[in-house]
C-alpha cells in the first residue's frame, strides 16, 4: 500500500466483515500492549525518569523502526506531507501530547485506580462526540455496551477508591485527559484514512516527539543511568510504542472512534491480569466481575455492530 493515489475508501459502509475484524484484532493487540505501560512507567519514575523524558525516549526510539519499515515499503514521506499528513503530526503535538501528559503526570500524586477509572470515561465521551460531530445516532445497544464497561471499570477500581488518594493536583491532571482523548480519536479517525498505517504512525509520533522534546529543552532530559532502565525504555519504545501506534493507525480509521474506544478497554483487563499473575495482587470478586463486564461489553459491541450507511 503506497502513499500515493486517491484517499483510502475505508468508510464502515464499504468495509467487509473480514477487514473489520482484522481492524478489531489490531485494536485488541495494541490495547493489550498498552496495558503493560503503567507498571513499566512507574518503574521508570522510581529510576528518576520523568514523564516528559520517558515520552521523549519512547517516541524518539520508536521512530527508528517506523521510518525504516516505511522506507522498505517504499512510502514517500514528502508526498504524504504535501497530501496533508502534517495534520496528523499537528494532532499528535497538541491533542496527543495533551492527553498523554495529563494521564502520566496524574500518576505521580493520584491513586492509579482512580486515574484509570476517570480516564476510562472516554468511551462514553466518544459516543457523545460521535453524535455531535459526525451526526451519528447513539444506538441503545452501543450505550448498553459502554454502560457495562463503565460499571466494570468501577468494580475493578473499587480498592483504589476505598483507599482514598484524591489528591487535588492529580485530579487537575486527570480530569481533562478523557475529553482530550475522545477528541484525539475523532480527529485521527478522519485524518489517517488518507495514508498507510506506517505513514500515519510516523507522523503522529513526530508530532508527539516535537512537543515533549520542546518541553525537555526547558525541563531537562533525564538520561537513564542503568542498563536495565535503558532496556525498559527500549521495550516501551518498540512494543507499546512503534508496534502499538502502527496498529492504532490501522484500526482507528477503519473502526471509527466509538468502536475503537470500546475495544481499547482490553487495556484495562490487561492491567488487572498483570497485577494478578505478575505482581501477586489479589483477584477479588469485585475485580473479577468488573473484568467480566468489561469483556462482555466489548464482545456485545462486536456482535451488535453493523456497518453504518452514509
Amino acid at each position: 500500500m503506497a502513499a500515493t493515489g486517491p484517499a483510502l475508501n475505508i468508510d464502515a459502509a464499504s468495509v467487509g466483515p473480514l477487514r473489520t475484524w482484522k481492524a478489531a484484532l489490531a485494536a485488541v493487540a495494541g490495547s493489550v500492549m498498552v496495558g503493560f505501560m503503567p507498571i513499566m512507567t512507574l518503574q521508570l519514575y522510581k529510576a528518576g525518569i520523568s514523564a516528559p523524558s520517558m515520552l521523549v525516549w519512547r517516541y524518539g526510539l520508536a521512530l527508528v523502526p517506523l521510518t525504516a519499515a516505511s522506507a522498505v515499503m517504499g512510502h514517500d514521506f514528502g508526498l504524504a506531507l504535501r497530501q496533508g499528513a502534517w495534520r496528523i503530526a499537528l494532532v499528535g503535538a497538541t491533542l496527543g501530547a495533551g492527553q498523554t501528559l495529563c494521564f502520566w503526570e496524574s500518576l505521580h500524586t493520584l491513586d492509579t485506580s482512580i486515574a484509570v477509572l476517570l480516564f476510562y470515561t472516554y468511551p462514553a465521551l466518544t459516543l457523545v462526540l460521535d453524535r455531535l460531530v459526525f451526526k451519528r445516532p447513539i444506538r441503545g445497544r452501543a450505550a448498553l455496551c459502554v454502560a457495562l464497561i463503565l460499571i466494570g471499570a468501577g468494580l475493578i477500581t473499587v480498592p483504589g477508591l476505598r483507599g482514598g488518594g484524591l489528591d487535588p493536583r492529580g485530579l487537575m491532571w486527570i480530569l481533562p485527559s478523557p475529553v482530550i482523548y475522545a477528541l484525539y480519536l475523532a480527529a485521527n479517525s478522519v485524518l489517517m484514512r488518507r495514508h498507510p498505517p506506517l505513514v500515519g504512525a510516523a507522523f503522529l509520533y513526530l508530532g508527539l516527539l516535537a512537543s515533549f522534546a520542546g518541553a525537555s529543552l526547558s525541563l531537562g532530559l533525564d538520561v537513564p543511568a542503568a542498563p536495565h532502565t535503558w532496556l525498559l525504555i527500549l521495550i516501551i519504545a518498540l512494543g507499546p510504542g512503534a508496534l502499538t501506534v502502527t496498529l492504532f493507525s490501522y484500526s482507528v480509521p477503519r473502526l471509527g472512534p466509538a468502536s475503537y474506544a470500546v475495544i481499547a478497554n482490553c487495556e484495562l483487563v490487561t492491567v488487572i491480569l498483570i497485577g494478578v499473575l505478575g505482581l501477586d495482587e489479589k483477584l477479588t470478586v469485585a475485580r473479577a466481575i468488573g473484568a467480566a463486564l468489561v469483556l462482555g461489553g466489548i464482545v456485545l459491541h462486536g456482535l451488535f455492530r453493523r456497518p453504518k450507511t452514509s
